[in-house]
C-alpha cells in the first residue's frame, strides 16, 4: 500500500519540522528507514512513494500522523502519546523525552515557551538536592506504583544518581529558554499537599525530611522571585516573564513556539503528555494563552508591589506547613 504524493509531501514536511535546524532531512530520513541518501531524496521529491511500513516507522519515530493531513482544518486532531511506566516507556525514558523536547526548542534562534502552571513547573525542582529526588520518588511510588518502591520510605538516596543527573540537565535547559509562566494563588499547593501527605502517612524515612523540604521549597521560591525581579536568570537572552492569573484554574499546558512552528503539550493522568503539532489546534492554543496573558498581571520586572505581595503569600503558605509538621 502507498499514499498519494500530495499527502506524502505534507507528511514528510511534518517530519522536517520536527528536526533541529542543523540536521539534514535526507540523512535523518535515510537513517530512520535504513535506506541510502539517494533513496531518501527520491522519497522527498515524490519520485518514490513511501510504503505503509515506512510511514509507520516514521510515525513512531517522530510522533507525526497522517491523520493531521487528511483531517486538515476539520474537527479531528491527532496527538502523540506514550504511557509512562510501561515496559517500553519507563520513567527514565520519560525524563529523557522532556530533555529531548527542550533540546529541540533550544536549537531554534527564535523560540519561546509558555507554561500555564497548575504546579510550579517541575523543572525548577530538579535543581534542588532534596525536592528533586522527592518529586521523582513521589511519581515512581505514588503515581506509577513502581514495584521497586513498594514499601520503601523516602530518602534522597532512594533515587538513582542517573535520574538526578537527567533532572539537572532538564533544569539547565529550561532556565536557558526564553519563557513565559502563568501562575495563580494555587500554584504552590500541589507540592505542599504532597509533602504534608507523606509526613502524615509516615512515608519519610526520617521525619526531618518534611521540614527540610519546606526549607528548600522556600529557597526555590526566593530564587524564582529574584529571576522575576530581574526578568531573566543569568542574561537578558533568557527572558523570563511571570504573570499572575486570577481567572482560570491552570492545567499545566505547555506551548512551544519555534520560529513559524508550534507545538502543544497537554498533561493527563498526572504524568502522561499528549503532544500535537496540528497547526489549527496549536494556533488556537496560542491565541487562548495570549488572551489569558492579556488578562493576567505581569509581576516580573515591573509590578513590584504585586510581586512582593504574591511571593510573600507563597512564603506564608510554606511557613504554615512547616509549623503544622514540626
Amino acid at each position: 500500500m502507498t499514499i498519494p504524493n500530495s499527502i506524502q509531501s505534507a507528511f514528510l514536511e511534518q517530519i522536517r519540522k520536527r528536526l533541529q535546524p542543523n540536521v539534514s532531512f535526507a540523512d535523518a530520513l535515510a537513517d530512520a528507514l535504513s535506506i541510502s541518501r539517494d533513496s531518501a531524496y527520491r522519497r522527498i521529491r515524490g519520485e518514490t512513494v513511501l510504503s505503509l511500513d515506512e510511514v509507520k516507522i516514521l510515525c513512531n519515530q517522530y510522533g507525526v500522523s497522517v491523520d493531521n493531513i487528511v483531517s486538515g482544518a476539520g474537527e479531528m486532531v491527532s496527538f502523540h502519546y506514550r504511557m509512562v511506566g510501561t515496559s517500553t516507556f519507563t520513567f527514565d525514558k520519560w525524563l529523557r523525552s522532556i530533555l529531548d523536547n527542550l533540546e529541540t526548542l533550544m536549537a531554534y534562534p527564535d523560540k519561546q515557551l509558555i507554561y500555564f502552571a497548575k504546579d510550579i513547573p517541575v523543572f525548577y525542582y530538579f535543581n534542588s538536592p532534596l525536592i528533586g529526588p522527592f518529586k521523582m520518588f513521589f511519581w515512581m511510588n505514588s503515581v506509577l506504583h513502581d514495584r521497586d518502591y513498594r514499601g520503601v520510605k523516602f530518602r534522597p538516596e532512594s533515587v538513582s544518581l542517573e535520574l538526578i543527573a537527567i533532572g539537572e540537565k532538564i533544569w539547565q535547559r529550561y532556565t536557558e529558554t526564553p519563557r513565559v509562566e502563568i501562575w495563580s494563588d494555587e500554584t504552590l499547593n500541589v507540592t505542599i499537599r504532597q509533602i504534608e501527605f507523606y509526613h502524615e502517612c509516615g512515608f519519610f524515612d526520617d521525619p526531618k525530611y518534611a521540614v527540610e523540604l519546606c526549607d528548600e521549597y522556600s529557597l526555590i521560591i526566593k530564587e524564582i522571585k529574584e529571576w522575576a525581579t530581574n526578568g531573566y536568570k543569568e542574561t537578558p537572552k533568557t527572558k523570563f516573564d511571570l504573570y499572575k492569573n486570577d481567572l482560570l484554574i491552570a492545567d499545566n499546558t505547555i506551548f512551544f513556539r519555534m520560529g513559524d512552528q508550534r507545538m502543544t503539550f497537554i498533561p493527563y493522568n498526572t504524568m502522561n503528555i499528549l503532544t500535537t503539532t496540528h497547526e489549527v489546534f496549536c494556533k488556537q492554543t496560542e491565541d487562548y494563552l495570549m488572551n489569558l496573558i492579556s488578562k493576567s498581571i505581569l509581576i516580573s520586572t515591573s509590578g513590584e508591589r504585586d510581586r512582593n505581595k504574591f511571593f510573600n503569600q507563597m512564603e506564608d503558605k510554606i511557613q504554615q506547613l512547616k509549623a503544622r509538621i514540626k
